[in-house]
């Protein structure tokens, strides 16, 4: 169905004009806002783009999304500059402060195909009552699918806990990385691209959206 848009007059127009810069400079406050003006947090579509600080070839990120304050992760999905994708489905949702980008397998077994000896975690999503830690130093930049070519997997995460790991995907730098929160928060995480991610951690309750990542030495 077609609308019809009939012109404005100047000052109506001027007027709305007006309204549309009032708005576009609240939202751009609304993303910087602090712990204190939550209350007047609305979520929504949001993209923030990495920023990073040291040296190495992998690292760590922290995310901040005070929209998904109070909420819980339902989704997450993962893109890969090679044309990987990894869509981890949380069923019911969780209220998650971390995520591991683990890498599984056997405990002690070498891939060779991939580059990693296996630490014994599972390789598909599972929620972990306490945090995994690791660093193991493996695949590269570019990916493991040459030529690129798109591949999508979508896994269902189980288990209990605050902290979510998602199994073996740093074979390449991911792209970006999308949370889906129950409230209707939808936040995208674009990246540079050039380093290797092992761990993020996720804070909801303060601070300004953004997304840092620390290069390990």
């Amino acid at each position: 169905m077609r609308t019809r848009i009939r012109a404005l007059p100047a000052v109506a127009a001027a007027s709305l004009a007006a309204m549309v810069v009032i708005s576009a400079c609240s939202s751009q406050a609304a993303a910087h806002a602090t712990g204190g003006d939550r209350a007047h947090l609305r979520p929504g579509d949001h993209m923030v783009q990495a920023v990073e600080h040291g040296s190495g070839r992998s690292g760590a990120m922290i995310v901040t999304d005070p929209y998904a304050d109070g909420t819980k992760l339902r989704k997450a999905e993962y893109h890969l500059h090679d044309g990987y994708s990894k869509r981890v489905i949380i069923p019911g949702g969780a209220y998650v402060l971390g995520e591991d980008i683990a890498i599984c397998g056997q405990a002690g077994e070498r891939y060779p195909n991939i580059g990693f000896v296996g630490t014994g975690l599972a390789c598909h999503p599972v929620l972990h009552t306490t945090e995994v830690f690791y660093h193991q130093d493996v695949g590269d930049l570019i990916g493991r699918f040459r030529p690129h070519r798109d591949v999508e997997v979508t896994e269902i995460a189980d288990g209990r806990g605050r902290y979510l790991t998602v199994g073996h995907i740093d074979h390449g730098a991911l792209m970006s990385v999308e949370y889906y929160w129950a409230n209707g928060e939808h936040l995208t995480v674009n990246l540079p691209g050039d380093v290797l991610i092992d761990h993020i951690s996720l804070i909801t309750r303060a601070g300004r959206l953004s997304a840092i990542v620390t290069r390990h030495a």
